[in-house]
């Protein structure tokens, strides 16, 4: 998808106007600090891909060829370590931060360096988990973490494992559905522009930048990953896949969805969120019925080609035109759930039947897909 003239000196120009676009200049208006957060984010994870490729090479952080691979050669796997540094490089440098904003970035940074571990030495399926329960600590201690229950001792007790269910869950989910070139970066970018934007429309500063952090990032990575018609350069890895679900999902916790309707504030995030709880839940209902998963240990380490982007490549299409649908159905959704916020009860049931019916027929055709290919 990507054609680059790649040139050292594009990478060093980026850098330079990456850093030069994230100093915390005093600019009028969210949206203008918002586009520089963007533009620099996207500049300082692109200047420093080629520094993250050699030193994956270096210390040999590789995913080699296998029978569950599509690649033909060793690849770089800690490409997420760039949007890690770009990310928190833009952030970081802007703000008197609250402490829902700490929270949210010192949590994905917890989760994103112990993933960049595993990519590199290997952890248990309990060390990851353990690792992202500090993480969840982090966001409680916080305060950001989802409210509804009555403030008692058993409505917060349930309210801390709903939270950790849903950033666990979120974070695993996006991390499953980096199994081909360019869709992992690309849905987060989607993804971060559809928060983006309810954020602005609320005005909600905080929330507003993170998710054009977020997505100047993931879409810095891409020219270096979505590459149909050679070698990708670099895979995102655990680190890159993990960290940008658990901002996603963190930042989902953090905003204020609709104030006037308890409905709106959680049917919006799901709808955003619904390709990776879709694929989630399907690809695990699926392993379990076959007996391919029995424990968590399994799940997490259970690598399969039964994902949606594998049964749309089944149906014929391309790499390039399962990226391309997959991020048109996350679009579709996203569109949903911006108008969602706005609109009255009985359109808010509309949405969400159409919603639950798109999900319905998808999942009849890749139940299509996989018994024809037994």
């Amino acid at each position: 998808m990507f054609v680059t003239l790649d040139l050292p000196i594009m990478r060093w120009a980026a850098l330079a106007t990456g850093l030069f676009l994230v100093i915390p200049w005093h600019v009028d208006g969210l949206f203008t600090h918002g586009l520089l957060l963007f533009s620099g984010s996207l500049c300082i994870a692109y200047a420093l891909m080629p520094m993250v490729i050699r030193f994956a090479h270096a210390i040999d952080a590789l995913d080699y060829p296998s029978a569950r691979r599509v690649h033909a050669k060793p690849t770089p796997r800690i490409g997420g370590l760039a949007v890690i540094i770009a990310v928190n490089l833009a952030l970081l440098l802007n703000f008197n931060y609250s402490l829902a904003f700490k929270g949210v970035v010192l949590s994905a940074l917890i989760v994103g360096l112990m993933s960049l571990w595993d990519d590199i030495k290997g952890l248990s399926a309990s060390i990851k988990l353990a690792g992202q329960m500090l993480a969840v600590v982090v966001l409680i201690y916080c305060d950001v973490m989802i409210h509804f229950a009555p403030q008692v001792w058993w409505g917060v007790g349930l309210e801390y494992l709903v939270t950790a269910v849903w950033v666990i869950g979120i974070s695993n989910a996006f991390n499953f559905l980096d199994g081909i070139n360019g869709l992992a970066a690309s849905l987060a970018t989607v993804t971060c522009l559809f928060m983006g934007m309810l954020a602005w429309h609320t005005d909600q500063s905080y929330m507003f930048f993170l998710c054009l952090a977020v997505a100047g990032g993931s879409a810095g990575f891409l020219p270096d990953n979505a590459r149909y018609y050679e070698q990708a350069r670099t895979f995102l890895g655990d680190s890159g896949s993990t960290y940008l679900g658990w901002m996603m999902a963190s930042v989902a916790v953090m905003g204020d969805w609709s104030s006037d309707s308890v409905i709106k504030a959680y049917a919006a995030p799901l709808l955003i969120f619904s390709v990776m709880i879709f694929d989630m839940i399907y690809t695990t209902v699926a392993r379990v019925a076959r007996g391919d998963v029995h424990n968590f240990k399994e799940w997490i380490d259970y690598v399969g080609k039964d994902h949606l982007h594998h049964r749309l490549m089944d149906l014929g299409c391309t790499q390039a035109q399962a990226v391309v649908l997959i991020i048109g159905f996350s679009a579709l959704m996203g569109i949903a759930a911006l108008a969602l916020v706005q609109v009255d009860f009985f359109t808010v049931y509309l949405l969400l039947g159409q919603g639950i019916l798109f999900y319905a027929l998808l999942s009849f055709f890749m139940i299509r897909v996989a018994n024809r290919d037994r």
